[in-house]
């Protein structure tokens, strides 16, 4: 891979005498070559922004899924190169302390034992107020990275000024909830009067069905939209309960 030194940049050959001292990092800006520089060098670039380094890969020797999640709210397609990617993207997307996110957008390069180690942390996400984080998804059933990606990880984004943040990867019942609304988390035309007479119907918590029905909408084009509006949080609902046709909903 071809990289052009940024301000500040180290070259690949330079020896690391601590952990996360000295790492490189190489990211690529959209259409633009791939660029590489000092872990302070990536203070106030906008990673949330760009595409992966590269085209991820599956796990060598495992099955992988490499996806596309349009996000709901930008232009912006966020590539995964695995299911565990995926259901954390829909998190992110769904939640609005996350303002812009992408998957594998750095990659972080430091000698350790004679060898020349590589890791890409799983995103790196802006939220509401500005600030810049890195997400990691911790190993199944560990409670944190291992120990030396952890540390360089934690000195990169000292000098880069991110946050760090572990996380479990989504699971279970809220998983499919969100898996099921973000089918519908792209607007489908003028829809603000059916908007109007739905949230009007659900002052109390309803059954979605039956909010439906008392917003006089017929039941597909009433559900598709009760569901396109809890996507978008103006019908909230009880995350701890399947999110069936009669879940109870009510204006947020």
């Amino acid at each position: 891979m071809n990289a052009t030194e940024g301000p500040g940049g180290l070259m690949e050959g330079e020896a690391v005498s601590k952990a996360g001292q000295g790492v490189v990092a190489l990211y690529r800006e959209p259409y633009g070559p791939v660029r590489l520089c000092s872990a302070a060098g990536l203070r106030g670039v906008a990673l949330e922004e760009f595409g992966p380094v590269s085209e991820p890969v599956p796990y060598r020797g495992r099955k992988g899924i490499i996806t596309y999640w349009p996000v709901a709210t930008r232009e912006q397609t966020v590539v995964c190169g695995s299911l565990r990617q995926w259901r954390l993207a829909i998190e992110l997307d769904f939640e609005p302390a996350w303002a812009a996110f992408s998957a594998g957008p750095v990659e972080l390069r430091w000698r350790a034992g004679g060898r020349l180690r590589r890791w890409r942390p799983d995103f790196v996400a802006r939220t509401a107020e500005g600030e810049r984080e890195v997400l990691v998804l911790k190993p199944p059933r560990q409670e944190s990275l291992p120990a030396v990606r952890l540390e360089v990880l934690q000195e990169v984004a000292q000098a880069a000024g991110w946050r760090v943040r572990q996380v479990r990867e989504p699971s279970g019942l809220r998983v499919r909830n969100l898996g099921w609304l973000a089918g519908y988390r792209f607007p489908a035309g003028d829809e603000e009067d059916q908007g109007r007479a739905l949230l009007e119907a659900f002052r109390q918590p309803t059954g979605l069905r039956a909010g439906v029905a008392a917003s006089g909408l017929d039941e597909l084009t009433g559900l598709d939209l009760a569901y396109r509006m809890l996507w978008q949080r103006r019908l909230l609902f009880d995350r701890a309960q399947p999110l069936l046709p009669d879940a109870m909903a009510w204006t947020a």
